[in-house]
């Protein structure tokens, strides 16, 4: 019976020692082409490690190498450093320019080594400063004759061929000197600080761009004009241009501004050169009005006539 059972369950047979060594889910081996080209993937850090940045230009480049390199930049850097050190410069130079310009300006010189009679000091205002007319000008008509005039053909007649000297600071001509010089052929010069009115008299009439000095010496004074910009004006006595303009016996003299009166007391009334037959002042102060008319008469004058805004003087010798 026991033989018959082991007969019924008979042993499992062994497997094959292939089978039991092949594991059961192995995927399978891809076949490589080995005429394709591989790519090979970038290697990726272990989690938690923080890549690291290398400079290989500059680690792996010989010295002589990284000289070559970084000399284009360092030669930029150094001419704009001397770029900038050089208009640094250059600008301080130009504002202490600018500087000094402004200061002397408004600064007024005082020429007290050239005296007012100096040859020399006549011959440059003579050649050049003293504008001609103009000779394509047409002369303009004569205007009516002003008071003064009346006045003086009431004192001396009708005069012909005289000279007169008109010295104002600014504004146009008098209505006296352009009767005096279109109807009887006078001859003169007008004198004016305003170079404005300087420029709009020169080439009509004889012009002088100058101011009017209240020393017995020239000086140079900055003049306001209608900006902010102030000219240069030489200021010259009343002597200087008296002779510069022929005329130190001028028949008719017009003085104007608050440097008149000085003016007139550096005149030298003795030299016998200087022979003013009248002087008309115009005033805008009572006060200098009585000075000056005191002046005068201590120098052999006479009042003439008193008008709105000036006063006449007469040499009594002439009377």
């Amino acid at each position: 019976m026991a033989e018959k059972k082991i007969q019924e369950n008979p042993l499992p047979e062994e497997q094959p020692a292939e089978n039991a060594d092949k594991p059961k889910d192995t995927a399978p081996i891809p076949v490589v082409d080995k005429t394709s080209t591989a790519v090979p993937l970038p290697a990726v850090p272990p989690s938690g490690v923080a890549p690291r940045l290398s400079i290989p230009m500059f680690t792996k480049t010989s010295p002589n190498d990284l000289y070559r390199r970084l000399l284009p930049a360092m030669l930029f850097v150094l001419t704009f450093v001397t770029v900038m050190t050089m208009l640094l410069i250059y600008m301080d130079t130009v504002a202490l320019g600018a500087q000094k310009f402004r200061a002397n300006m408004s600064r007024d010189y005082e020429l007290a080594s050239i005296a007012q009679g100096s040859a020399a000091l006549v011959a440059f205002v003579q050649q050049l400063h003293l504008a001609p007319p103009h000779a394509a000008l047409a002369p303009a008509p004569p205007p009516a004759a002003s008071p003064q005039v009346l006045l003086m053909d009431s004192l001396y007649g009708e005069i012909y061929n005289g000279t007169f000297v008109e010295f104002v600071p600014c504004g146009g001509r008098s209505a006296t000197s352009s009767y005096l010089e279109a109807a009887r052929q006078w001859r003169g010069v007008l004198v004016r600080a305003a170079a404005r009115d300087f420029l709009a008299l020169r080439g009509r009439a004889r012009a002088l761009h100058a101011c009017l000095s209240p020393a017995p010496h020239p000086r140079e004074v900055a003049w306001p004009g209608a900006a902010a910009f102030r000219a240069r004006v030489l200021c010259l006595p009343l002597l200087t241009v008296l002779l510069a303009a022929d005329a130190p016996a001028a028949q008719y003299v017009l003085l104007g501004g608050r440097n008149a009166l000085p003016a007139l007391t550096h005149l030298p009334y003795d030299d016998p050169r200087v022979h003013l037959q009248v002087i008309e002042v115009q005033f805008n102060n009572d006060t200098i009005r009585n000075e000056t008319t005191n002046f005068l008469m201590s120098k052999n004058y006479t009042v003439a006539g008193t008008f709105e805004s000036s006063v006449m003087y007469a040499l009594k010798d002439d009377l």
